[in-house]
């Protein structure tokens, strides 16, 4: 009768699909959108917005939480869909040529001569969880903008914005968290832009 037992056990094991044991994978993207009145154009120039680096912390694409003050945890279940320093360039990118400030506004590819130049590098991307209910998507970014079309090359404008936006815990409410927080920090990009070419003529 124990044999019996163990065949019949061994042969529902055999029917579980394993692959229902584990979640699926799920993908996210950030997203802005830019709204008010488009800015004056500084005539003849090109900004080329370079790919964006990112430190070894943010270089992945799995979602990373913080849980205690030196503990970091990565989320393989939930995933950016794209590496988000090449979703931060993107942003930046279409965001800066929606305002108009320069007549054109190129990417890395493009083969147009620039006048400017931006540089970013991501900093920081997580969901800070070290208080309980009361999480906050942290975003980090280092911005660098040169002027290559004067001689020497000018650097006119470096600075490092960081937001942390309360939110949710849930993986979809840190996106949206960062979503917002990247919205922000393009909206005082942009103005530190304005006042910095316009100092600079």
């Amino acid at each position: 009768m124990k044999h019996a037992w163990a065949l019949v056990l061994v042969a529902a094991a055999g029917c579980v699909d394993l692959k229902s044991a584990y979640p699926d994978r799920r993908f996210y993207l950030l997203e802005t959108a830019r709204a008010g009145a488009e800015r004056a154009t500084s005539a003849g120039t090109v900004l080329r917005v370079r790919r964006v680096s990112a430190s070894k912390m943010c270089d992945g694409s799995e979602l990373v939480t913080r849980t205690a003050d030196a503990v970091y945890e990565s989320d393989f279940y939930n995933v950016m869909f794209v590496p988000p320093a090449a979703q931060i360039g993107e942003q930046a990118q279409r965001w800066l040529a929606g305002s108009k400030l320069f007549g054109h506004v190129v990417g890395a590819g493009s083969s147009i001569p620039e006048t400017h130049v931006l540089e970013a590098n991501l900093v920081s991307l997580h969901g800070d969880l070290r208080h309980g209910d009361a999480a906050a998507a942290v975003l980090e970014i280092q911005f660098l903008l040169v002027q290559v079309g004067a001689d020497p090359a000018t650097v006119v404008l470096q600075k490092t914005y960081r937001e942390a936006v309360v939110c949710g815990a849930e993986p979809a409410q840190l996106v949206k968290g960062w979503s917002e927080g990247l919205a922000k920090i393009l909206a005082a990009l942009e103005a530190d832009v304005a006042s910095a070419i316009k100092s600079a003529t």
